[in-house]
């Protein structure tokens, strides 16, 4: 089979093109039938998902939440609807957001306040009945941000911002407001967490406890101040974990901390893992801690590999559904007769394939790798994952797990990378976001979605995951020197 690495194939792999459909009013029904369309025409797993086993399931489905859109009246209140119908393929990398003005901000206030002020707020706040438990105030962490949280002026005593104090990102500046939080009752709150574009993504908030703010399958903030004197190692040890680093455990087993691959790039990590080269190949295992690691770009962990891998790993190759609604993102907007004799060349042949699954890597299942260098080769790695493993996070799971070196401690992976090569689509008031690739070529009988990738070992999430893998680890290696 032909395979296509011209500049135009590149181009859809790099593009998160916006199509508009209309600019009319909203309306629910209207909103879900094109949802329906997209998904049941663009997204790459919808014949993996809808098979004639289950046909007249998901048809039964699909008339149900119809009849629910077309009862609804305020577009605010379909995003649910939406939502709860994109459910039934239980899959990741499936995104809607309501993107109309009235409803939620495309942009990010501003407050002129600086954090000594801010200090002084808070502590005049606290002495109010109304604020004085309120473990939600203060100042707090997460990989390159740091935030204050405060309610918000003029407004219920429910609602509360949190502000920039400090980024590592230079796209935010201190006052830059970060997130809003309503409360809906005790612990809960709706948010709307303000993204590097201004966009403002609703999520789901939660206070785990005083010192542990959760934003739902999606990060975890830390509280640094104030905090209980008792737990300042506590609190300091969440801080790390917030953020990429690598540590010495009791002066000899190297622990290397992933939030995320999106905040660091793959040049700094290579700097600091060559940095701490012989402390890695010393010691006799080492830790690699991807719990709760949400996605980002797979060349950030690639430098741990000649550190964590015993050989060759394949990857499977990837199938690119090619319809006609992906090939009209691939074109961003241009026509075919604006395009140059090669990228209308290569148009017309992914055009004569619309419908199909398109091979860019040809007919053979997988592509192996072979590193160039491999370090201590007797050693073992200790993988520490959870349910919120996800997307990079699990590739980063899925390649190493090939490793005669590595033993995976935790919970299964979130199980969301069997669709990815994410393309949008705007849909009257919402934004779609819809996997338009497959993982593999057996994706429908060796499915990682929505189950996840299982540890070697299982830990419950109730447990020390480090400490069990520690002292889990000491003692294999002990038994085998011995």
């Amino acid at each position: 089979m032909e395979t296509i690495t011209k500049p135009l194939l590149a181009l859809f792999f790099l593009l998160i093109s916006i199509l508009s459909v209309r600019a009319q009013d909203c309306t629910c029904a209207e909103a879900f039938e094109e949802v329906v369309q997209v998904y049941e025409n663009d997204y790459a797993l919808f014949n993996i998902k809808v098979t004639e086993a289950n046909r007249e399931l998901y048809a039964a489905n699909k008339e149900v939440f119809r009849k629910k859109a077309g009862r609804v009246s305020a577009i605010e209140e379909c995003l649910p609807v939406l939502e709860q119908w994109l459910q039934f393929f239980r899959g990741g990398h499936t995104y809607i957001r309501l993107t109309r003005k009235s409803a939620l901000k495309e942009t990010r206030d501003s407050i002129m306040i600086d954090k000594n002020a801010f200090l002084k707020e808070i502590n005049r706040i606290k002495k109010k009945k109304t604020y004085k438990e309120n473990d939600l105030l203060g100042i707090w962490k997460y990989g390159a941000y740091e935030v204050g949280i405060m309610p918000k002026k003029d407004t219920h005593e429910n609602k509360f911002i949190g502000f920039i104090l400090s980024s590592k990102n230079n796209v935010w500046k201190q006052g830059d407001v970060k997130f809003e939080l309503s409360q809906i009752y005790g612990n809960d709150y709706e948010v709307i967490y303000y993204m590097d574009d201004n966009s403002g993504r609703k999520l789901k908030g939660k206070l785990q406890n005083p010192e542990h703010l959760e934003f739902i399958d999606f990060n975890n903030w830390i509280k640094v101040w104030p905090s209980n004197t008792n737990k300042v190692t506590k609190a300091e040890e969440a801080d790390l974990y917030s953020d990429f680093h690598i540590r010495m455990i009791d002066d000899k087993i190297p622990y290397i901390r992933f939030p995320n691959f999106y905040e660091k790039e793959p040049a700094f990590v290579d700097s600091l893992i060559k940095s701490h080269h012989q402390e890695l190949v010393n010691a006799d295992f080492f830790i690699v801690d991807v719990r709760d690691n949400n996605g980002g770009n797979d060349a950030v962990y690639k430098p741990l590999f000649p550190y964590i891998l015993s050989g060759p790993i394949q990857t499977p190759n990837y199938g690119l559904w090619l319809s006609k609604g992906n090939i009209d993102i691939f074109l961003d907007g241009r026509k075919p007769e604006e395009l140059d004799d090669e990228s209308k060349a290569e148009y017309d042949y992914l055009s004569s394939l619309t419908g199909t699954l398109f091979w860019p890597n040809g007919d053979e299942y997988a592509s192996t790798s072979i590193p160039d260098t491999l370090f201590a080769p007797h050693q073992k790695v200790a993988v520490l994952i959870n349910e919120k493993t996800i997307s990079s996070g699990e590739t980063f799971v899925y390649r190493t797990r090939q490793s005669e070196k590595v033993i995976l401690y935790g919970q299964n992976t979130a199980g969301i990378i069997d669709g990815f090569n994410v393309l949008t689509k705007k849909i009257n008031c919402f934004e779609l976001n819809y996997p338009s690739s497959i993982r593999a070529k057996d994706v429908a009988e060796n499915p990682i979605d929505p189950y996840g990738m299982a540890p070697d070992v299982y830990v419950d999430e109730k447990v020390d995951v480090l400490k069990f893998a520690i002292e889990h680890m000491s003692f294999l290696i002990d038994k085998n020197r011995n």
